[in-house]
Parts: C-alpha cells; sequence; structure tokens
C-alpha cells in the first residue's frame, strides 16, 4: 500500500483549501481531497484528512478510521483536528459481496452505535461522518 504519508513517492493525491477559523486562530490550510487506494489485504489505518479510500482487493480487508473526537487541546493550539471531513468507502474492485470490508472506529468510539460496519455489497460504499456529541462516525449514505 503506498504511504499516506509520503506525498512524493505515496500516490496518495492531495489537495488542500483554507479556510478561516475565526480570529482566535486564523487561517488553515485543510486537506480538500485526499484519496487513498487500498489495494493489499490487511488492515489499513486511516488518517486524519483522508475523504477517499478505495478498495480493490480481492481478500479480506479492514478499515480502521481516525478518531471522530476533538483534540484534548483547544483549537487554537491544534487546529487540524477541529477539522473533520466525511470519509468514503468504495469497494471499486467488485470484491466485497466475496470479502466484506470490515470498518471499524477508533478506541472507545462507534459507527452508528455499533463497534464495526462491515460493506458486502459489490461496488458499494459508505459515507461516513465525524460526529464528537456522538463520540463517532455516523453514515450520511443514501
Amino acid at each position: 500500500m503506498p504511504s499516506q504519508l509520503d506525498l512524493d513517492q505515496g500516490g496518495t493525491i492531495r489537495q488542500t483549501q483554507r479556510v478561516y477559523m475565526g480570529p482566535s486562530v486564523g487561517w488553515v490550510n485543510v486537506p480538500a481531497t485526499v484519496i487513498l487506494p487500498v489495494t493489499a489485504a490487511g488492515t489499513t489505518v486511516v488518517l486524519l484528512g483522508t475523504t477517499l479510500v478505495l478498495v480493490n482487493v480481492n481478500a479480506a480487508v479492514t478499515i480502521q478510521l481516525p478518531s471522530a473526537k476533538d483534540a484534548g487541546v483547544p483549537a487554537i493550539g491544534l487546529s487540524g483536528p477541529y477539522i473533520k471531513s466525511p470519509i468514503t468507502i468504495v469497494d471499486i474492485g467488485g470484491f466485497a459481496q466475496a470479502h466484506p470490508i470490515t470498518i471499524l472506529p477508533a478506541a472507545g468510539e462507534n459507527i452508528m452505535g455499533l463497534s464495526s460496519i462491515s460493506l458486502s455489497v459489490n461496488y458499494g460504499g459508505y459515507t461516513l461522518n465525524p460526529s464528537n456529541t456522538q463520540q463517532g462516525w455516523t453514515s450520511i449514505s443514501p
């Protein structure tokens, strides 16, 4: 799997935009589009700021989501974790029925009240929105 951090060689596409977070924090560069291709079986940990996970694996895959909770420090000290973007996870390979994709929240969190969800429809997907108040992720997929 390409590295999510190695921007020169990783193959992870990143676009940023500037967002104004008020007079105390000011302008912050925010990931607008971060695409993570998953092409190997096993567990993939998604970093904060990733917006699209494309799974193309004919084997078992687990996607570990980043924390949906706000950071323990104020936004003025660490603004990045306060910028929450929905994450879309899609089975672009069409293998999910034979090998369901397991989606796990961060430790102590949930996805729609569940400890995990499974994507088991070929070419299906979920769009999940982080929710600090619900201590996890909610689905905004149709």
